[in-house]
C-alpha cells in the first residue's frame, strides 16, 4: 500500500486528526469519569454478573470493555471482574474503534500514516469503480461509478470496502482487496443493510454490522455465532483476537474466536463497544 503515491488531503487530514484525538481516549488520564456502582441495581442481574465474572476469570479473559449506552454515554468495565473502570466523560455513540490505518475519504480508499499528517491514496474512486464493475456479475453495473463509504484494514495487507454507487438508486456493494487486486465483490442483495465494517485487533477477522451473520475471517469465510447468541448489534475482539464479544440489546456474549464454547453472557445493555488491553498489558 505504501508504494502508492502520497496525496496531501487537507480536508482528510483535518478529519483524520479528529479521529486520532478521539482514538486516543483510552490513554487520556484527564477528563474522564469513574462509573460508580453496578450498571444496574437489579439483584437478578447482579447474580448474573457474578456468574459471568467467575466464568471470565476461569477462562483467563482480560482487558477493558468500553461501551456506549442508549444515550451515548460511555461506560467501561474491567475484565474479568466486571468492576467499573474509567471512561471518557464526553458523549459518543460509537467508542473509537480502530480501522487499522485504512479509511474512506471523499470516495477514495486511503492509508492514514505519519501520525495522521498525511493520507496516502490506496485506491482512487476511479480505480475502485473499475474493479467493482469487473467483479460484479450483472451487466447493469457496466457504467456505474462507485465511491468508498467505509474501509478498514486487515492482516497481510488486505482491506475491505463498503462502496455506494453514485446513481440515484444507491446500490451498495462490499469488496475485499489485497493491494489493488480484488479478492471478491458482493452485490447489493448480499450486502443487505450493512452500514459499517469492524476489523479485529490483529486483522484476522472482521464484522459487517447490519448484516446477519456478521462475522468473517480475513479470507472472507463466514464465522458462525455459537448457539444461543442472538444477532449482533455490535462486535469487538480481545487485543489478541482470542475472544469475540457480540453485543445484543441487553447482554454482551463473550466466546472463543475459534471455538463454539464456552459462551459467557454479561448482562450489559450496550449500543456499541470496544475491547482494549488493561493498563500495562501487551497484546500477544
Amino acid at each position: 500500500m505504501r508504494r502508492t503515491a502520497t496525496w496531501l488531503l487537507i480536508g482528510a487530514v483535518a478529519a483524520l486528526g479528529l479521529a486520532a484525538a478521539v482514538d486516543a481516549f483510552r490513554q487520556e488520564p484527564e477528563g474522564v469519569d469513574v462509573v460508580e456502582g453496578s450498571p444496574t441495581t437489579d439483584p437478578g442481574v447482579s447474580r448474573a454478573q457474578e456468574l459471568a465474572a467467575r466464568m471470565l476469570r476461569a477462562a483467563g479473559v482480560s482487558g477493558v470493555l468500553t461501551y456506549s449506552d442508549e444515550d451515548c454515554r460511555l461506560r467501561a468495565v474491567t475484565l474479568p471482574s466486571l468492576a467499573p473502570a474509567r471512561a471518557p466523560s464526553f458523549r459518543m455513540c460509537r467508542p473509537a474503534t480502530p480501522t487499522r490505518g485504512v479509511t474512506a475519504i471523499d470516495g477514495d480508499v486511503v492509508w492514514a500514516g505519519l501520525g495522521y499528517g498525511t493520507a496516502e491514496v490506496v485506491l482512487s474512486r476511479e480505480a475502485l469503480s473499475r474493479r467493482l464493475r469487473a467483479g460484479l456479475p450483472y451487466p447493469v453495473y457496466d457504467d456505474v461509478e462507485f465511491r468508498a463509504a467505509r474501509a478498514v484494514g486487515l492482516e497481510r495487507g488486505r482491506y475491505v470496502v463498503l462502496a455506494d454507487s453514485t446513481e440515484e438508486a444507491g446500490e451498495r456493494v462490499l469488496a475485499a482487496f489485497e493491494g489493488r487486486q480484488a479478492l471478491f465483490v458482493h452485490p447489493q442483495w448480499w450486502v443487505g443493510e450493512a452500514h459499517a465494517i469492524r476489523p479485529s485487533s490483529t486483522g484476522r477477522y472482521y464484522a459487517i454490522l447490519g448484516r446477519d451473520p456478521p462475522l468473517f475471517t480475513s479470507d472472507g469465510h463466514e464465522v458462525a455465532l455459537p448457539a444461543g447468541v442472538p444477532p449482533a448489534r455490535a462486535v469487538a475482539w480481545s487485543p489478541d483476537d482470542r475472544w469475540t464479544a457480540v453485543a445484543a440489546h441487553t447482554s454482551v456474549y463473550v466466546f472463543p474466536s475459534e471455538a463454539q464454547a464456552p459462551v459467557v453472557r454479561i448482562p450489559l445493555a450496550v449500543r456499541d463497544l470496544d475491547w482494549a488491553p488493561t493498563e500495562g498489558q501487551t497484546p500477544r
